[in-house]
């Protein structure tokens, strides 16, 4: 017998030639319509499927496993079951995901569990977190439905009747107004109607002139050469259905929305509208859609449309926007009016600058430009510093308040007027530096020095080594006020006399006019190699 599909029966006599394969423990499918890769016993109810390039046989088990053969591969089980041997339940049944989410099963520790792979817009494990998207604004009008194309991208599916970014706009071609065959073409808020030849008019039902044979009810065609059959073909228009009544008549059977003979007339849907808050009716094929104005939304124009939100910037200049039933209002803050806060009040119509000055307008305020003489914040005042009342070098400023003269001394002055010398060697601590002496000055103060010390305070030490007092290549330290001579052994580097830079006058009792000061009358010769040498 060929190997094949085999009708359910009595079992066949299989002669099997082949090396018989290493078999498992038997493991018996756990549920019927399990289907499982068996050795050659057939363990499963027949029929069973050959699968000659694979050693084995294919079946599907339809009750309790007969004999003790083998599974050697994995179960391909039926959509209730999952798992190697389908022995548990398909979690994703029950359809857990939402917001048409797609479930997967997967593996948790050896136990069947569930994925939701979520569709753009959602999130969370069961696809119910909604992320921050283009369409949670309801950007869609007038009934459309929002598709998320990115999360800051959306595309709008417009009910019939209604197209545009925003399905906002209402499509005058809904109704089918040309007739004739023209084709319809929007244009703006309406349409143009594009006629076939023969033509013409707002909607193609003018005939241009032209000549045709007007045929007996028994025949047809252009010059009437064709033998009239009712139906054949239509001449029901819009998806109208034909009936033959008789030898040379008919009957159409309209779809809902058309009438007239051959269903060529669109039924206006329009009166006993429900349009609402001066919303248009705008017919259309079996029913109507309404035009709203810019105020408000919806089927029937009955939803409020939110300005403040559709417009984040419907309020200028600060200004706090609240909406309204049918509109919104802007609340300005000071300074700004008008329906968007974007005027600016003219604060110089009722200003009290005096006379001869000049009013500039500002933000909630104004400034009053003064002519020569006068001051204040109103130029009310007359300007007490042309009378130049400060000392010289001083800047006068005039109080707005009681127009007095405010004088800003330069250092070392004080007063009123600017006019008395500050005494800086009496205000405190002495400015000059190791302790020089502080002469004070009109407008400033004077530094008389201790010997060894420069600089407007007394601040620089003077190094007595510049003038290179020392001879012979000995080594000058300088000092506070004096410098030190190190002599190379055996050399002799006393200066010579006069000798001015690193001396006192007069001179110490003891030591000798010209000698270098800190120094050892007989210093040792050992002492840094000997200073002025012996």
């Amino acid at each position: 017998m060929p190997l094949g599909l085999w009708d359910r029966g009595a079992a066949p006599q299989l002669r099997d030639t082949r090396p018989q394969p290493q078999t498992a423990s038997a493991r018996p499918c756990p549920s019927p319509g399990a289907t499982s890769h068996v050795a050659w016993g057939l363990p499963c109810g027949w029929p069973a499927r050959s699968a000659p390039e694979a050693s084995h046989w294919e079946a599907v088990c339809l009750g309790p496993v007969r004999g003790a053969d083998h599974l050697v591969s994995a179960n391909r089980c039926s959509g209730a079951f999952v798992g190697q041997r389908c022995q548990d339940p398909n979690p994703c049944l029950s359809s857990p995901c939402k917001n048409a989410g797609t479930c997967r099963v997967v593996d948790r520790g050896g136990a069947a569990d569930y994925a939701c792979i979520c569709p753009l817009g959602f999130s969370g494990p069961l696809c119910l977190t909604p992320l921050d998207n283009a369409c949670l604004s309801s950007p869609c009008r007038n009934g459309g439905s929002c598709d998320l194309v990115t999360l800051t991208e959306y595309k709008c599916r417009c009910p019939p009747g209604w197209s545009g970014k925003s399905c906002q706009q209402a499509d005058p071609c809904a109704s089918n107004p040309c007739a004739n065959g023209g084709q319809c073409l929007p244009f703006e808020s309406s349409y143009i109607c594009g006629c076939p030849p023969g033509f013409h008019g707002p909607t193609c039902r003018q005939d241009v002139g032209s000549s045709r044979c007007v045929c007996r009810a028994t025949h047809t065609g252009p010059h009437c050469e064709l033998p009239y059959v009712p139906c054949s073909p239509s001449p029901c228009q819009n998806g109208g259905t034909c009936r033959p009544t008789g030898d040379t008549t008919y009957e159409c059977a309209c779809l809902p929305g058309f009438t007239g003979q051959n269903c060529e007339e669109n039924v206006d849907d329009c009166p006993g509208n429900g349009c609402k808050n001066g919303g248009a009716c705008v017919d259309g094929v079996n029913t109507y859609n309404c035009r709203c104005p810019p105020e408000w939304t919806g089927q029937y124009c009955t939803e409020d449309v939110d300005e403040c939100q559709l417009m984040p910037t419907a309020c200028q200049n600060g200004g706090t926007c609240h909406n309204t039933l049918g509109g919104y209002n802007c609340v300005c803050v000071n300074g700004w009016t008008g329906e968007d806060c974007g005027e600016n009040i003219d604060d110089c119509a009722s200003a009290a600058c005096f006379h001869g000055a000049t009013c500039h307008d500002r933000v909630a305020s104004f400034y009053c430009e003064c002519p020569h003489g006068r001051t204040g914040l109103l130029c009310h005042l007359s300007d007490a510093c042309i009378s130049n009342p400060c000392n010289e070098g001083s800047n006068c400023d005039t109080n707005p308040v009681n127009g007095k003269a405010i004088c800003t001394c330069p250092s070392g002055y004080t007063g009123p007027a600017c006019s008395q010398d500050v005494d800086e060697c009496a205000l405190g601590a002495n400015p000059c530096e190791h302790a020089g002496k502080c002469l004070n000055t009109l407008g400033s103060f004077e530094c008389q020095c201790l010997q060894g010390y420069t600089g407007p305070r007394c601040e620089i030490d003077v190094n007595e080594c510049v003038s290179n007092p020392c001879q012979n290549d000995a080594t000058c330290l300088d000092q506070i006020g004096e410098f030190q001579c190190i002599c190379m052994p055996g050399a002799s580097c006393q200066p010579p006399l006069p000798w001015s830079a690193g001396t006192r006058s007069p001179a110490k009792a003891g030591q000798p006019q010209g000698q270098p000061m800190g120094t050892l009358a007989t210093p040792p010769l050992s002492w840094l190699g000997g200073i002025w040498g012996n």
